[in-house]
Parts: C-alpha cells; structure tokens; sequence
C-alpha cells in the first residue's frame, strides 16, 4: 500500500516536488514510518521502481521467449507482442502518468526509471519489431521511432482513458480498451498487403 500510494504520488506530483509527508498521508501512515522503513526519499522511489520491474518481469520473460523462437511465424510473435505490450500497460493503468511526470523532470529518477522498466521493456520488444521489418510484414521505416509511436500509443491511451469518455457515449472499461489497442495495433502497423481488412 505504501509502494502504491508512493506511485500515485510521484504520479502527480512529480519526484521532485513529492515529500515524504505527502505518501506518508496518501498511505495513511506517519511519515516517520516512511523514513524509518526506506530512509530517504531516493529509496522509497527506488523501491517504488523494483515492484514496478518485479511486476514486468514475466511480460519481459515472455517477449523474449517470442525473441528466441522461430516459430510461430514472426507476424504472429508480433501480435503477441501487441498483446503482452497492452497487458503490461493496462495491469498498472496509471503507470502512463508516472512515466509522464518523471520525464519532464530529467535527472536521477528519471535515469533509473530508464535503467529499470524503459530499457529492459524496449529491448525484449524491439528485435520482435525489427525482425517483422525485415520480413516484410511491418513496412520499413526508422524502427526506434516505431518502437516509440507503439509505446507511448499504448501508455498514452491507457493512462489518459478518461479524456476518451468524454468523447464516447459509453465508456470502455479497461478489458475492452486493452482488446481495442491490440486490433489497432494489428491493423495500422502490421502490412497492409499481410493483413484483411
């Protein structure tokens, strides 16, 4: 709950500006509890980046397992890929956010948050999206911008899916936001001339 309560803070607020008094009340405990558990800001959020990469480690493991194999064939390694990628982002919804506000900031947070949970994500998901180019089934372009379009796609949308309410007469919950990104994805990035439309 302390973890959690420390995302949401950083989230909002930024690592900067966030205090240790500001997570200890949104966790509802005693901030000397915070500072006696994790000694210092610095450490809460590097603890707050360690749940995080625990959480994506079997998404991770998976990617790579899709890597490493030749079969099935690589269009349908890609589509699991788009489903691994939009399960990982709709499990931790507002992690879009954190990602956000800790970008702007640059500097040490934002360093480890690369180190931690961007790097290891974009290398287990970008030789799945280079090797579809290379066969064919995505159209050649600059791979590291496409891998950074999908990314932010996906994160964006999930974490500021309450601006899409407001355009839509019904909401989507989050399973039917994840299944909607998936077919996006499918159909917009796979080739035009592998897919049926």
């Amino acid at each position: 709950m302390l973890l959690r309560a420390a995302q949401a803070s950083f989230a909002q607020s930024g690592f900067k500006a966030t205090s240790i008094r500001e997570i200890a009340q949104a966790a509802g405990v005693h901030h000397a509890l915070v500072i006696h558990r994790f000694g210092s800001k610095e450490e809460l959020w590097r603890a707050v980046m360690d749940r995080l990469q625990t959480y994506l480690e079997p998404f991770l493991h998976d990617l790579r397992r899709y890597n490493e194999a030749s079969q099935p064939a690589i269009e349908e390694r890609l589509k699991a890929a788009f489903r691994i990628l939009a399960a990982a982002v709709c499990g931790e919804p507002d992690c879009g956010l954190l990602l956000s506000r800790i970008a702007t900031e640059r500097g040490a947070a934002f360093d480890f948050l690369v180190e931690k949970l961007l790097r290891p994500f974009h290398d287990a998901f970008f030789p799945l999206l280079k090797d579809a180019m290379d066969a064919g089934i995505v159209a050649r372009q600059d791979p590291e911008m496409l891998y950074f379009m999908v990314f932010n796609m996906v994160v964006t949308s999930v974490s500021h899916r309450h601006i899409l309410s407001f355009f839509e007469e019904r909401p989507r919950d989050l399973k039917k936001l994840q299944e909607d990104i998936v077919q996006l994805m499918e159909l917009n990035i796979i080739h035009p001339k592998t897919r049926e439309v």
